[in-house]
């Protein structure tokens, strides 16, 4: 439920603009490709009574200010009025992604939270300058002497009879990812502090209030929240709102199918605070609409608004220690044992939760810092994009899959049609092969120099060679002989390169939720971030009312060829498909702040939006709600339930794709965004949404906004202005906001 919010413009207001506080790292930033804008600057008037909800939207998820160039975006209502109401008192950009982000704490806890990691791409006005921060969860620094998290440590063997050191503890994509063994020491919190300390202009306690109250007053039961663990898609009425019974939501399900977790239902910290607690089996969530608190997270909240990040982050404050002892402690007995195999008609079901103890420790919170990078810069079709580099993975890819577009003139393609198809999921399969390669945790090997090669001009040439009439076979990455430098491991303390193997299974990584928001402040400041827990309701574990994330299940294991570079490592910052993005047209003006949350896809997404917009000239809110696509797990993926699921046979047909590596599958995203564009001194700004329920609202005269996100429960016809009911999981368009006045 993508959601957005803006401030009216008061023509005859006048603001001086202040000048960021703080001071950019020269050794990071890449100050070239960014003009001064010819715009004027916009004139706002910062009065929170002007952020007011649109009249009407269903319960309240889709939501729009009148006005122009201040917007905020996320997939909460109640996140961006937060936000808008900072932007309306004269914050920055920065300062309402803090609020956006402490009211989705509250609101969607299985998606983000303070325990998470985030990235932020920030456009700075003042200096024109982009910057790239990263708050990606880390390792802890002891890590048990094993090479992943899946093989006994020394405390396992201490605690569980009968195991040996390095021995399974667990398969892979079973009870280990949803376990305190999978948690990675939060770094959200840090990276905002960050941000903050260099571009905020309100102070951090002005911040918060919104979140704490919302916690302690109760927020409702969301149609989505009550679909991520217990789920009927056929049993959806017109308002969005299921009306039966349905199937409760495993933790996990193993990759060939057998296997599945416990009902989420079951786990203690999701059953005591979202489930009934008169259903015997642990299954059923409180019904949609059910007022739910949380008064541990707003004690929290207060925490961290009163004490900082330094509250957060303190060894011996309260937070840190009630996390590790969660994690630690109060994971023993070790118990880590799967249920039976079954088969993929009757999988079979856990009877118990894993319980298998993290190595982290209160140091490792106190040790913790959040990294400034340089980002990734690509000029493509006409823009300058400014994204993530590594760590993420997302980043990459989304440069290198425009690139190979620009030289296969993807353009003279119908947006969506086979061809186009055909070209960017070869491409994104392409990518894909050299992200497995080359992308990890630039602190322990030369990634970046790799990733470097990867987007010169003529390996890209090389690559778009490869692209033709027929689908590509199996896909390799490149290697030395193509210009890419041989992998050098920096910092070998406790990191273990392993052999590399043919293997590509399935991997958590594909498996992540998260959420965006994209937010411009009257400052003309610009901030795309991206926060996650990784999978829905991350470890499946709450402390202080916090649900705690499991991006430790992001490091490779178990064989497959990107572990020298994605190993699991003392104090490493796993692999991450996440990529906010920011992009400036030929004259520096500010053109596009867009990311996505979804997983593996999260690039292939992020390259939709801006194919759609740029390219092919269409309304962003048309970009997104447009069907998904993806070539990252090593074949041709459609969304499933999309208008454009039949091009599945097209692809096998025409391009001579298998029907084992092009397929209709389950692409559900949560994306968003802000597209400005300029017409004389006008400004005309759209924002967009992903998979979750939204609606469509038309008046006449300027357009604003659009919005949406995961959920998937409404359909808005852009043709007929009519919303209808949809199955989740269905492709969805959502809403879009048009305004009038003279």
């Amino acid at each position: 439920m993508k959601t957005i919010f803006k401030v009216s413009i008061a023509a005859a207001a006048v603001l001086t603009l202040l000048t960021a506080c703080g001071v950019s790292n020269d050794r990071y930033i890449d100050r070239s490709g960014i003009t001064a804008p010819t715009h004027s600057p916009p004139t706002v008037q910062f009065d929170p009574a002007l952020c007011t909800p649109q009249a009407g939207a269903p319960y309240g998820q889709t939501t729009g200010i009148t006005g122009t160039h201040v917007m905020v975006t996320s997939a909460d209502v109640s996140a961006s009025a937060a936000g808008c109401k900072i932007l309306a008192r004269g914050g920055s950009a920065i300062d309402a992604a803090i609020a956006v982000q402490a009211m989705l704490n509250v609101t969607e806890p299985f998606a983000s939270s303070l325990a998470g990691g985030s990235l932020i791409t920030y456009y700075d006005a003042a200096s024109k300058t982009v910057h790239a921060y990263d708050g990606l969860s880390g390792a802890p620094a002891a890590t048990g002497g094993v090479p992943d998290i899946y093989k006994a440590a020394v405390q396992d063997v201490s605690c569980k009879l009968g195991l040996t050191l390095g021995a399974s503890i667990s398969s892979q994509q079973g009870n280990t990812n949803i376990s305190a063994r999978a948690v990675g020491v939060p770094g959200t919190v840090s990276v905002l502090d960050l941000v903050h300390r260099a571009y905020g202009k309100l102070a951090w306690n002005q911040l918060w209030d919104d979140s704490i109250s919302t916690a302690a007053n109760g927020f409702p039961m969301t149609p989505y929240m009550y679909v991520t663990l217990y789920s009927d898609p056929g049993k959806v009425n017109e308002a969005g709102r299921l009306v039966s019974a349905g199937t409760a939501v495993p933790a996990w399900a193993n990759a060939t199918g057998i296997a599945k977790g416990a009902p989420r239902c079951s786990y203690p910290a999701i059953h005591d605070r979202y489930c009934l607690a008169s259903d015997p089996r642990k299954q059923q969530p409180l019904p949609v609409s059910a007022i739910i608190r949380n008064a541990d997270l707003a004690a929290t909240l207060t925490q961290v608004r009163d004490g900082g990040a330094a509250a957060f982050y303190d060894p011996v404050g309260r937070i840190a220690p009630a996390i590790v002892a969660k994690i630690t402690t109060g994971q023993s007995p070790c118990d880590s044992q799967l249920p039976a195999a079954g088969t993929p008609g009757a999988p079979s079901v856990a009877s118990n939760i894993a319980h298998i103890p993290s190595l982290m420790t209160t140091a490792d919170f106190a040790a913790y810092r959040a990294v400034e990078r340089k980002p990734l810069i690509g000029r493509r079709f006409g823009l300058t994009i400014y994204t993530q580099p590594p760590p993420s993975f997302g980043g990459l890819v989304t440069l290198y899959n425009l690139g190979l577009m620009e030289r296969k003139s993807v353009g003279r393609t119908a947006f969506n049609g086979v061809d186009y198809l055909h070209l960017v999921t070869e491409g994104s399969r392409l990518a894909g092969a050299d992200r497995r390669d080359y992308v990890g945790d630039p602190a322990y090997s030369n990634t970046d120099e790799e990733v470097a090669a990867l987007l010169q001009p003529s390996y890209l040439d090389a690559r778009a060679g490869l692209i033709g009439g027929t689908a590509l076979g199996k896909v390799t990455a490149g290697g030395i002989a193509d210009g890419i430098p041989a992998l050098r491991p920096k910092n070998p303390i406790g990191y273990r390169p392993l052999a590399r193997t043919d293997d590509l299974p399935d991997h958590a990584e594909d498996w992540n939720t998260t959420s965006n928001l994209a937010i411009v402040d009257g400052y003309g400041n610009a901030l795309s971030m991206t926060t996650t827990i990784n999978i829905h309701w991350g470890a499946h574990i709450e402390a202080g009312g916090i649900m705690l994330n499991n991006a430790m299940s992001n490091f490779s294991a178990g064989g497959p060829p990107d572990l020298a570079v994605n190993g699991y490592a003392p104090q490493a910052r796993a692999r991450s498909s996440i990529a906010p993005a920011i992009a400036f047209d030929a004259a520096g003006k500010l053109r596009l702040v867009w990311g996505s949350a979804g997983g593996g896809p999260i690039p292939d997404y992020i390259v939709k939006i801006f194919l759609g917009n740029v390219v092919y000239d269409m309304d962003i809110q048309a970009a997104i709600n447009a069907g998904n696509s993806t070539g990252q797990n090593g074949g041709a993926g459609v969304e499933a339930g999309s208008l454009i699921a039949s091009r599945v046979a097209d692809l096998i047909s025409t391009y001579g794709n298998t029907a084992t590596n092009a397929k209709a599958t389950g692409l559900s995203s949560g994306q968003s965004g802000i597209a400005v564009n300029y017409t004389g001194s006008e400004r005309y700004t759209g924002l967009p949404r992903g998979r979750r329920p939204s609606a469509q609202w038309r008046r006449q005269w300027l357009l604003i906004s659009a919005s949406a996100s995961e959920d998937g429960i409404l359909n808005s016809s852009r043709s007929s202005n009519l919303r209808r009911a949809q199955r989740p999981g269905v492709h969805l368009d959502s809403g879009t906001a048009v305004f009038g006045g003279p």
